[in-house]
């Protein structure tokens, strides 16, 4: 019985937001968005971010692109797009790391958008991935 409470809570907090929302501006939507997401990554990072550029062919729900990787971490990549694309997309990505001779084939989840690109959290699927990403970013 709490449980469906703290829901219907939860809810009534979520619809209140939205009416709020749908009132406000594009510049003050778009301002409170900003504003959300900074709140939300601010020195949320597992990992560390380092520079690396590198061209990635990646394919998303709308298409394939081929873009580049700005900055890398054991945890994911930041590519640079001005491609419009949704937070929790999956994407396959393709893409070099100068210690490995084959290309590098894994899976991802758009964390977060920015005007500049996305924030793409890896799916790790193999120990094998999991090792040549930790051992290239240690490099850095």
């Amino acid at each position: 019985m709490k449980a469906f409470a703290n829901d219907a809570g939860r809810l009534n907090t979520i619809n209140r937001l939205f009416e709020l929302i749908v009132k406000m501006s594009d510049d003050e939507q778009s301002a409170l968005l900003k504003d959300l997401e900074k709140r939300q990554y601010n020195g949320k990072r597992k990992h560390e971010r380092k520079d690396f550029f590198a061209a990635v062919d990646y394919t998303s729900h709308i298409g394939t692109h081929k873009d580049f990787i700005r900055d890398i971490s054991e945890g994911g990549v930041f590519i640079e797009t001005s491609g419009k694309f949704s937070v929790g997309h999956e994407i396959s990505m393709t893409f070099n790391l100068p210690s490995y001779e084959k290309k590098l084939k894994i899976m991802g989840k758009i964390a977060r958008i920015t005007k500049n690109g996305i924030g793409v959290k890896f799916k790790v699927t193999s120990p094998v991935q999991e090792e040549v990403i930790e051992e290239f970013v240690k490099k850095i």
